[in-house]
């Protein structure tokens, strides 16, 4: 560019701003939106707008404890660990009875054909004992129940039961 073309570019600019510098300092005509802004302002309504020093004095004594989580992380922090439960204070309750013990076994039954009454068959070791619903066996228990694969046993003095399962007669035992 030559040095007059670059100084016709220059009065071009200057007039340009000339006009917008005229155009900017003669408009006063509406207001700006913020002056409409700060006509329709209304402070709020505060009963009493002094400072609370001891909330602020609270604020700061306030100790950060974290929670161990890193807060840049989106994995959720293990769960924490159970706490065991309070022992409680009084007395106990009892503990709960040991299972009944019975001394023989059930390995099977027979029905009766013309009254269609079961009979367990069950064996303590070497000796086997025909037990119908109802019978006391050995003085101590009572026959509640006979199934096809268990049978219900009841302790007489404590009224304790035991469900007995068919078990294989031992190698030795006498057939039923």
């Amino acid at each position: 560019m030559t040095s007059q073309t670059k100084l016709r570019f220059l009065m071009g600019l200057g007039v340009v701003l000339a006009a917008v510098l005229f155009f900017n300092m003669q408009s006063e005509g509406p207001a700006t939106a913020g002056s409409a802004v700060e006509e329709n302002y209304k402070p709020m309504a505060l009963e009493n707008p002094a400072l609370h020093l001891d909330r602020i004095e609270r604020l700061r004594k306030l100790e950060y404890r974290p929670t161990g989580r890193d807060i840049f992380s989106s994995e959720l922090p293990p769960p924490p660990t159970p706490k065991a439960p309070p022992k409680p204070v009084g007395p106990q309750p009892p503990p709960p009875e040991p299972a009944l013990v019975v001394p023989f076994k059930f390995y099977g039954y027979s029905t009766d054909a013309r009254t269609g009454k079961r009979r367990g068959l069950f064996t303590t070791g070497e000796d086997v004992i025909i037990a119908s619903e109802g019978d006391t066996v050995q003085s101590r228990f009572r026959i509640v129940s006979i199934g096809t694969t268990s049978a219900d046993v009841e302790e007489i003095s404590t009224k304790r039961r035991a469900t007995l399962t068919m078990e294989a007669p031992a190698a030795g035992a006498p057939p039923g």
